[in-house]
């Protein structure tokens, strides 16, 4: 593998004199190959440099066992990729100034309240780009997760997440702040965050078919359905999400060719094609290390930071710029090398798998020329942990412990009723028969499924949606049996952890 990349990028990017034809058929079997071990349906790819898109193609299928292939303007999620576009909106808006970095979220938008007076009166923009909000790690995941939730509506229930750390004293990552930001382009440019950034960004950079609106995107013939594991961990396709009112954060769909022209953007300091969209002194800004992250990396790296909705770490004398993206069913990385002035971005539709990890990490140990950091054996040895990690989730699904010969506390029908988290809001347990219930939040559609008996007062939920892995649902009772509310204890879906509910019967 070591040996097969460096005939692609050695002598595809950087000699003058080569065959084409020969270094694109090599590109290809690379990639082919991965597909192959990843079970991956479609994969797009465009490699810029110096200003120009030197390479940009796509592989497989739109869909599973469908024939209509991908190709470079095939339409992804690019997930958290999103959140840099809105930076780079708020990063117009500080060049016109008409914002600074350091104004206070209060003064754009009064309903802005975070767990804390202190924290509400002096949350900045900054703080809300660099994750510094003493927040847990992408907390308040349900509020926006398939919800019917509007990004107002969203803002105005953040005052109820809890704090893990000081505020701005340790990094936390956060999806809800970049939905706070793109408010306050509403506020200021009298317009939508998504109609500013369409006019502002997608149609000065060509990018025709990129959107942050489902509406729109819908529309869109060229694209790819997302891809998920089934109980059987095979890649089955699913319906692609809505998410508007996460789209500052991690909902904009693109193409290969389409991001290309975004790296040339930043890579050449705001200007494309002789038009400045924003000045050299705001792109510093957005690549500037903000706040330190520690890491591990396959690189050695002890630590990195993250600049304004970019990833910055630095190696070898480079700074890699970056960031990937996931939502259900699509998996994204884009990759830049300043001051070499080279940049990838990588788009699949298949999540949780390392397909596009394994891609950035042999590209870049190929364009940064190291040699020592990464194992030849690097590839088998990312697909050996791939393949036991398949083996061991079935496994686990066979071994699932349960306390024979109980019974729950209550006749069923008991156990229902509306419960409610002042987060969230309500949630229903209905009963379905004498032997099983059903869950539905009030809020989200996909959160709907039947509640078995387990054991105790501990219920199996068969979650509806396949997005959505079983789990289990506990009820808690006072010294009279009376019940209080109940917990879910499940592995986290996507961004969201139901540990931070807190459901209390009405």
């Amino acid at each position: 593998m070591k040996n097969f990349l460096s005939i692609i990028i050695g002598l595809f990017l950087f000699s003058n004199t080569f065959s084409q034809q020969i270094q694109i058929d090599s590109l290809d079997l690379l990639i082919h190959q991965v597909i192959k071990d990843y079970e991956i349906p479609g994969l797009s790819i465009g490699i810029v440099r110096n200003d120009s898109i030197i390479f940009s193609k796509g592989y497989g299928n739109c869909e599973v066992n469908k024939e209509r292939k991908v190709d470079e303007n095939t339409t992804f999620g690019i997930g958290s990729i999103s959140k840099s576009f809105t930076a780079l909106t708020l990063g117009i808006l500080v060049d016109e100034g008409k914002i600074d970095w350091d104004d206070k979220v209060k003064d754009y938008l009064p309903y802005f309240e975070l767990y804390a007076p202190y924290v509400t009166d002096n949350f900045t923009i900054r703080d809300l780009l660099i994750h510094r909000s003493g927040l847990k790690d992408v907390s308040g995941g349900t509020l926006w997760y398939h919800s019917d939730y509007s990004r107002e509506e969203i803002i105005k229930r953040l005052k109820y997440l809890e704090p893990v750390s000081g505020y701005r004293e340790k990094p936390a990552y956060q999806n809800v702040m970049y939905v706070v930001a793109s408010e306050i382009v509403k506020t200021v440019s009298g317009t939508s965050w998504d109609s500013f950034l369409k006019t502002r960004v997608f149609d000065k950079l060509k990018m025709n078919n990129s959107t942050s609106l489902s509406t729109e995107r819908k529309a869109n013939k060229n694209l790819a359905q997302p891809h998920i594991w089934n109980e059987d961990y095979k890649k089955v396709a699913i319906i692609q999400e809505k998410g508007d009112n996460l789209a500052p954060g991690g909902f904009i769909y693109s193409s290969a060719i389409e991001m290309s022209n975004y790296m040339r953007l930043m890579l050449n300091n705001g200007v494309f094609e002789n038009d400045t969209i924003v000045s050299p002194t705001i792109i510093e800004e957005i690549f500037k290390p903000q706040i330190i992250y520690p890491i591990g990396s396959p690189f050695n790296n002890e630590f990195s930071s993250y600049g304004f909705g970019w990833w910055l770490t630095p190696f070898n004398g480079h700074k890699i710029i970056e960031h990937s993206g996931g939502i259900d069913g699509m998996a994204a990385q884009l990759v830049m090398i300043k001051d070499l002035n080279i940049g990838f971005v990588l788009l699949t539709n298949a999540s949780k798998e390392p397909a596009t990890f394994i891609l950035r990490a042999l590209l870049l140990k190929q364009f940064l020329e190291d040699e020592d950091n990464l194992p030849d054996n690097f590839y088998s040895l990312v697909k050996d942990w791939r393949d036991n990690f398949i083996k061991e989730k079935k496994e686990s699904l066979r071994i699932q412990l349960k306390s024979k010969n109980t019974k729950p506390s209550l006749a069923i029908k008991e156990y229902s009723g509306k419960y409610t988290d002042k987060m969230y809001g309500d949630i229903f347990i209905n009963n379905i028969s004498e032997e099983e219930l059903e869950i539905s939040f009030s809020h989200t559609k996909l959160f709907r499924g039947k509640l078995v008996h387990w054991h105790f007062d501990t219920f199996k939920i068969d979650w509806y949606d396949i997005r959505v892995p079983d789990g289990f649902l506990t009820f808690n009772f006072n010294s009279k049996r009376e019940i209080l509310g109940f917990s879910i204890d499940q592995e986290n879906l996507l961004d969201v952890d139901f540990g931070e509910l807190k459901i209390m019967k009405n």
